[in-house]
């Protein structure tokens, strides 16, 4: 792990680690680890089967106890009669990707001597930062919509978190945390602001590197809600320093705010008011790394797409016919995938589509599924 400090992607401000800031503090734009981590080859601890083999890459030393987080299988499949591989990530500890975010986080917050962490999250994020915490010997406070499905919390309860309900839209949720932060020895452990988190799961990716053999795939089909799996694997891919994979960012049909400036062709991304889908963990209207997602798919060679309900509906079972048992939102890479192909969009080599959470954490969800004719 080398040197480094917190630098703002819009002012360039700088600031140590120490500051513990999760935002910038003159213009309260997005933060990132600056310099760039880099990976070097030979630097991997192969004796680890954790995504801590990737120490040297990441910006924090690895934790004396792990949850095993990492190297999720990466497993051939298909759709539509098509070959693909599939990432595996709702097979992580907690039954998500954000797992990876949250293990990097958390080890960094209890390494600075947090006592305490804030989060405002109603699903899987809330339970991966619960159990980090609790496996730092950390408390969690995890802040959720009012209108929250308690099913979606118990998870973050069995960790030992404690829960509040805050009546109000999604901002005043975040503000809540944010304010609960501002008590001695507490820090904001934000999955959508916080640079670490996105370090973290950058090893998505490296993992997918490692797996093919040391090549990048052609394309990468990923949901995208806050985004931090796009940022994640722009990162991976400044580690390296060859050119990467394109990526493709899926959300919701009905919460669409990248796909909306995408087809706008504007810089910034305008917040949209989410509508109803069962793409739950996507329903972000507004999300704070907007501007550098869309030029991350730039320049890539990549995109945003919309995948409307019904798509979404008949790519999940199309997945659990495989034996995926995955929740809704893991399917949206998938279902845009389909979608691309449909419309003639032929890949140069092989392609990635990451499985982000388990269906074991969305029964009423997945019941509705089963259920509908």
């Amino acid at each position: 792990m080398s040197s480094w400090s917190f630098r703002c992607t819009y002012c360039g401000a700088q600031f140590p680690p120490e500051t513990l800031v999760w935002r910038c503090l003159r213009c309260r734009g997005v933060l990132a680890v600056d310099p760039p981590l880099l990976l070097d080859r030979g630097a991997i601890e192969v004796s680890t089967s954790t995504l801590w083999r990737y120490a040297r890459a990441l910006p924090v030393e690895p934790p004396a106890r792990t949850l095993g987080e990492g190297m999720t299988p990466l497993v051939p499949g298909q759709l539509d009669g098509e070959p693909v591989w599939f990432k595996l990530d709702f097979l992580l500890p907690t039954g998500s990707f954000k797992d990876r975010g949250a293990s990097v986080l958390v080890a960094f917050l209890a390494r600075a001597g947090v006592r305490r962490i804030a989060v405002d999250s109603s699903g899987n994020a809330a339970a991966a930062l619960a159990a980090y915490a609790a496996s730092h010997g950390l408390e969690a406070l995890v802040f959720a919509p009012a209108d929250t499905a308690s099913e979606k919390l118990l998870q973050s309860r069995a960790y030992g978190a404690r829960v509040e309900l805050v009546p109000g839209p999604r901002e005043v949720v975040a503000a809540t945390a944010q304010a609960a932060a501002q008590e001695p020895g507490t820090a904001y452990a934000s999955h959508n602001w916080h640079p670490l988190f996105a370090e973290g799961t950058k090893t998505w990716l490296l993992e997918v590197w490692e797996q093919l053999g040391g090549m990048w795939p052609a394309a990468c089909f990923v949901p995208a809600g806050g985004g931090s799996l796009v940022l994640g694997a722009a990162l991976a891919v400044q580690g390296v320093g060859t050119p990467g994979p394109v990526l493709v960012a899926a959300q919701p049909e009905s919460c669409a705010p990248l796909v909306r400036a995408w087809e706008r062709q504007t810089r910034e991304v305008e917040p949209v008011t989410p509508g109803p889908t069962l793409a739950e963990g996507a329903r972000i209207g507004a999300p704070p790394r907007g501007v550098l997602l869309l030029e991350i798919l730039r320049q890539c060679g990549g995109w945003p797409e919309a995948v409307p309900e019904p798509q979404l509906v008949e790519t999940v079972r199309l997945l659990w016919r495989q034996g995926l048992y995955v929740e809704p939102t893991a399917a949206l890479g998938a279902a845009a995938y389909r979608l691309a192909r449909r419309r003639g969009w032929v890949p140069d080599g092989p392609v990635v589509i990451v499985l982000t959470g388990s269906g074991l954490k969305a029964g009423t969800v997945v019941r509705h599924v089963i259920d509908q004719v």
